[in-house]
């Protein structure tokens, strides 16, 4: 394919668009609860959270294509030191790589307490069974990974929509006494010490930590395909992508708050680990075993890239270190993943280096004004 070519392809784009996706919806966004922290937590401003988030990942990810199409890294991670220069960049690469295979561990503990939650069977089934198609996966390589989540992301997220938007229309009489709950902290069961978990100080805060930790994510797997793709393709496979998660972000946010206090036997959806199962059940009892198997796939989207980054970061994709490689680096991440708490897991580890992606993007437009101002000198 010319990656330089004008004509659209739009089954790329739709395919790209997955990719983008399928990446996005990880354990914490097909769970909810990554919505809860980021956005639910925040009431009516959680609209505020989702603007910066939007703003931010399409700068970053049009910068990455275009980066990787033109510089034609070596690895995808050289990206940062693109930006940020020789010594920050490596710092910024190293730190993304661990933060990338930290990532990990949250979706097989995600992973863990989806099928627990929904079908009470031990925490390690979950995880084992993700880490295993994981693994091989990532022996398959960067284009069959594209490929396959590329095809689950938009089926994922077309079902967080649905859920969204019929618990909105069903219950929109209850969002007002949904946000005047989240107001005053008036969670059923919640005391000083337990109550709901936000991302952020305040929502400009929790919209730049959320943007900032997929930032290091997407660094090393966008400008990857930007050197892969046509430019054109891409970039409206990131604008279709972005459109569609920050659709299923608002559905969902809007659908938890009218439904904050919901649940039972001590699990609401402002404390549960899969708050959005909680949703589920309450549209049809057995859609919410349908749709613990979705939550798993996108777990299971996110899992794969997270997993691919670290191991390619060491070691040549398709060699038998790469292969030895990934295994190793999966049953770690199964064992360190089943033995640390969900929600801890993602309120810790991502809420922390979202603030150090949120650097970065500081980093991002201080080279791209500084290019802007030597362009205009030059001329």
């Amino acid at each position: 394919m010319d990656k330089d070519s004008n004509t659209l392809n739009l089954k790329r784009v739709l395919i790209l668009a997955g990719a983008i996706i399928a990446f996005t919806i990880g354990s914490g966004f097909a769970t909810g609860q990554e919505i809860v922290q980021y956005y639910t937590a925040y009431g009516t401003k959680n609209i505020l959270v989702l603007l910066v988030f939007a703003v931010a990942f399409l700068y970053y990810n049009f910068n990455f294509a275009k980066a990787g199409a033109e510089q034609k890294f070596e690895k995808g991670n050289d990206v940062y030191k693109f930006y940020c220069g020789r010594y920050i960049g490596t710092f910024c690469d190293y730190y993304s790589t661990i933060f990338c295979y930290m990532s990990f561990w949250v979706m097989v503990g995600g992973a863990a307490s989806t099928i627990k939650q929904q079908y009470n069977l031990p925490l390690w089934v979950g995880a084992v069974i993700l880490t295993a198609i994981t693994i091989l996966t990532v022996i398959g390589g960067l284009n069959s990974l594209v490929d396959a989540i590329g095809i689950v992301g938009p089926i994922i997220v077309t079902l967080c929509i649905f859920i969204g938007l019929v618990t909105c229309v069903r219950d929109a009489k209850n969002i007002g006494e949904g946000l005047s709950v989240i107001a005053s902290g008036s969670y059923i069961g919640s005391d000083a010490a337990n109550t709901i978990k936000n991302a952020g100080a305040n929502w400009l805060i929790s919209g730049l930590s959320y943007a900032g930790f997929v930032l290091l994510w997407f660094a090393s797997f966008t400008s990857a395909l930007g050197a892969k793709n046509s430019k054109k393709d891409l970039n409206y496979g990131i604008l279709a992508g972005t459109i569609a998660v920050c659709i299923a972000i608002m559905l969902v946010s809007f659908a938890q708050i009218a439904n904050i206090n919901t649940g039972e036997n001590g699990t609401y959806i402002w404390n549960a680990d899969i708050p959005n199962l909680i949703l589920a059940l309450k549209i049809w009892k057995p859609f919410s075993a349908i749709f613990s198997i979705v939550v798993f796939a996108g777990i299971y989207t996110t899992a794969v890239p997270l997993l691919y980054n670290p191991v390619v970061r060491f070691s040549k994709e398709g060699t038998n270190t790469f292969r030895m490689l990934t295994v190793a680096l999966g049953v770690l991440g199964l064992i360190v993943g089943l033995f640390l708490p969900f929600r801890v897991l993602v309120n810790y580890i991502y809420v922390l280096n979202g603030y150090v992606g949120a650097v970065l993007i500081l980093f991002m437009l201080w080279k791209n004004f500084s290019d802007i101002f030597l362009n205009k000198k030059k001329s």
